[in-house]
């Protein structure tokens, strides 16, 4: 929403600035709803600094679309014959919208780079205490310790008469830690 606010003022302050007839409230409105819509859409996820660029782009050629329709066609866009001097502010008007979405892309994606890795750093913070919250309630209790055979070495067959009834698996992950375990 800030975005969105921040983005729509800027274009109506330029284009009121640049262009003789103001921007009528309904088009202020319509561009700061198509701005939050759009960064709702997209918004959740980290982005390169060419999908930034490239919304930024759209977004700045939209809202100008937007504020010179809405605002006097014919009074924007002047006559212009080939012989004109004035004929290279016609492009002018797109070089300076593309030199403000690249500047403001390149400055967009510091600060989302910024912001998102300080959301990893938090979470890995917290991450750790709710680990060992989890792995204290959920620790599987100490076995007893085994006790030694009393049968006498005599009585229990060779190896070689022995079969195995069951046999032992020994694969897999380790137990829980037991180091959490008092007692």
């Amino acid at each position: 929403m800030v975005f969105a606010t921040v983005c729509v003022s800027l274009s109506t302050l330029g284009h009121t600035a640049t262009s003789p007839a103001a921007v009528p409230p309904w088009a202020v409105l319509a561009g700061f709803g198509g701005v939050l819509a759009v960064t709702l859409v997209l918004a959740g996820h980290e982005r390169s600094l060419a999908t930034i660029l490239g919304g930024l782009v759209g977004g700045q050629f939209a809202l100008h679309s937007l504020f010179a329709n809405a605002a006097a066609p014919v009074a924007h866009h002047p006559a212009v014959l080939p012989g004109d001097a004035a004929h290279g502010s016609c492009l002018g008007m797109p070089l300076a919208h593309i030199a403000a979405a690249v500047v403001s892309a390149w400055w967009l994606r510091r600060g989302e780079r910024a912001a998102w890795s300080l959301a990893r750093r938090l979470r890995a913070l917290a991450d750790r205490p709710i680990r060992l919250v989890l792995a204290l309630l959920f620790v599987e209790p100490a076995l007893p310790p085994v006790a030694a055979s009393s049968v006498p070495s005599a009585a229990v067959p060779p190896p070689a008469d022995r079969v195995p009834r069951f046999p032992l698996v020994r694969r897999g992950p380790p137990c829980r830690s037991r180091a959490l375990v008092t007692g």
